[in-house]
Order: structure tokens, then C-alpha cells, then sequence
């Protein structure tokens, strides 16, 4: 991919992707505008927990968090957290290792709906670090999985051929 890995828009609409830049300190707000609880899971880091509070309530407008509890000086550190019903909670990370990684709900038809994000994180060092087995190459081109190019296997932003996405129910 080269510089087009830096991109989200190659990675296709359904992966919901973030390209995370090699040391950076993200943070990330995961909202619960619903009474059940959610427990999401971050692969490929530990979190901070560093802030969590009342989401607010579901009929309003305003859905900003008004923060409630703020962490001490050492905040726990997890890769699996609960977010309440009708609560919020801040996470915060450094990207500090390279790969693609996955944060989602642990309730499966969550995920089935979307309730995840792809963090493709530090692609230039990735692609500078790693390479794909020649074992694994020749399994996808045996099933006819594409090994280079966008998330279509094509190249640039040609996403043509891409299998459907699956989007909630209305």
C-alpha cells in the first residue's frame, strides 16, 4: 500500500477504520446512551482508564459527557473494560505497537451491528517490520484472496468488488 496505508479510505467503509500515527497518545470516549452495560475489549493494548461519568439523558440533544470521576495519578490499566448504562468512559493509549487492532463490544449482535473500530495503527512502521508469511501468501492466492492492494485488492481508492457491509436494521 505505501503511503495509501496512512489513509483510512483504503481499508473500505465496513472495517470503520482509524489510522492511529507511530507513538502517538490517543484517547478514546466510549459513550452507553443505553441502560445495559457494555463491556468492550482492546486488542493489541492495555488502557488507561483515566475518566468516567453519567452519558446524560438519552432524550437530549447535548450528548457531550460531563466528566464525574476523574482517575488519580495512576490510572488502572485494562484491555477489557465496562461501560455502564447511560454512562461514558475515557480511555487513553500510546500507539506504540504497530498492527491492526480491534476494540469492540463483547455482546456478539453488538458487533454483528457495528459497535467496533479498527485501529490501524503506525502502517508505515508495520510494512517496514513485517511481512507476510509466503505459507499464508499462497493459502489466500489458493482461495483466491488477493494479497496486495486496498481493502478490495485493488489499488488506490477502487473499491469495487467489495463484499456488502453490514449495517444495523432500522
Amino acid at each position: 500500500m505505501g503511503d495509501l496505508a496512512a489513509n483510512s479510505s483504503v481499508y473500505g467503509p465496513q472495517t470503520n477504520a482509524y489510522v492511529l500515527k507511530h507513538l502517538d497518545v490517543v484517547e478514546v470516549v466510549i459513550n452507553n446512551p443505553e441502560l445495559e452495560d457494555h463491556t468492550f475489549h482492546f486488542h493489541g493494548h492495555n488502557v488507561q482508564v483515566i475518566e468516567t461519568g453519567p452519558y446524560g439523558n438519552s432524550s437530549t440533544e447535548n450528548r457531550e459527557p460531563v466528566a464525574h470521576k476523574v482517575s488519580g495519578p495512576w490510572p488502572m490499566w485494562r484491555d477489557t473494560i465496562q461501560v455502564h448504562g447511560f454512562e461514558y468512559i475515557r480511555v487513553r493509549f500510546r500507539a506504540d505497537n504497530p498492527g491492526v487492532w480491534f476494540l469492540h463490544c463483547h455482546l456478539a449482535w453488538h458487533e454483528y451491528n457495528g459497535v467496533a473500530v479498527v485501529f490501524v495503527e503506525a502502517p508505515d512502521v508495520l510494512q517496514k517490520q513485517q511481512s507476510v508469511p509466503e505459507k499464508m501468501v499462497e493459502m489466500c492466492k489458493r482461495q483466491g484472496i488477493p494479497t496486495q492492494g486496498n481493502g478490495a485488492g485493488n489499488q488506490e481508492f477502487d473499491l469495487s468488488g467489495l463484499p456488502p457491509a453490514v449495517y444495523p436494521s432500522s
